[in-house]
């Protein structure tokens, strides 16, 4: 009997950590902080990638990616879409790429594991390709 008690009240703990009533307000105010502008600069196998990411209020992005492979011929591709985040992971829905519409049938979603390592920086693990990408809070939409 004393067996079946401590495992139940176990069980009841373990509920009660689970639904803990500030993680939905904790989510609220990083959500909250996350929107803005976002700068990223890597360098990987000599290409160099620069991104601008424009989080908005209604869970709306833009993004502009700057693409220099070192020989001669950067590109921008730019895209938008919508954003959600779930209390760890930041999503983005693409929805349009250079302005047009994707194809309905296209499906094309980004995440990141997020760590906010001050109000203005934070690093993100790719859930894809499990790579950590810095973002460092910017006032403009322009890569340097």
């Amino acid at each position: 009997m004393r067996v079946v008690l401590s495992l139940l009240l176990a069980l009841l703990l373990a509920c009660l950590a689970a639904c803990d009533p500030s993680r939905p307000a904790a989510t609220a105010n990083l959500r909250a902080q996350l929107i803005g502008t976002w700068l990223s600069e890597s360098e990987e196998e000599g290409i160099r990638t620069c991104t601008v990411l424009e989080l908005a209020e209604p869970g709306e992005f833009r993004e502009i990616e700057k693409i220099d492979d070192g020989k001669g011929s950067p590109r921008e591709v730019r895209t938008s879409g919508e954003w959600s985040f779930d209390g760890t992971n930041l999503k983005r829905k693409y929805t349009r790429r250079q302005g047009q519409p994707l194809p309905m049938n296209y499906f094309a979603t980004t995440g990141y594991a997020i760590h906010m390592t001050s109000n203005d920086r934070f690093v993100g693990v790719d859930n894809l390709r499990h790579r950590s990408v810095s973002f460092e809070r910017t006032s403009t939409n322009v890569c340097p």
